[in-house]
């Protein structure tokens, strides 16, 4: 359990981990606005991939609305799992 605790809330901060690097980075380099520019695209192109990447596997995966769930089963001893028919 606690690492199921310990794992989100690694993936809640990671956002504000390169949140502040990207801070420490420009204050530190004091890159050209071209630069700038140039990983700020990249970051935005990144979120819109993940972000199509999402909406894909949503539309492409799962089953049918009207399926009917199976729960899994014991047969024969060996578990049989849960599905849908």
């Amino acid at each position: 359990m606690i690492r199921i605790i310990l794992w989100n809330l690694f993936l809640f901060s990671v956002p504000f981990i390169m949140a502040w690097l990207w801070s420490l980075w420009l204050a530190r380099a004091r890159p050209e606005v071209k630069t700038q520019r140039r990983w700020a695209s990249c970051a935005v192109l990144g979120a819109i991939l993940v972000l199509l990447s999402l909406f894909y596997i949503r539309l492409t995966s799962g089953d049918a609305p009207k399926a009917q769930y199976v729960p899994p089963q014991l047969e024969n001893g060996q578990v049989v799992p849960g599905r849908f028919e």
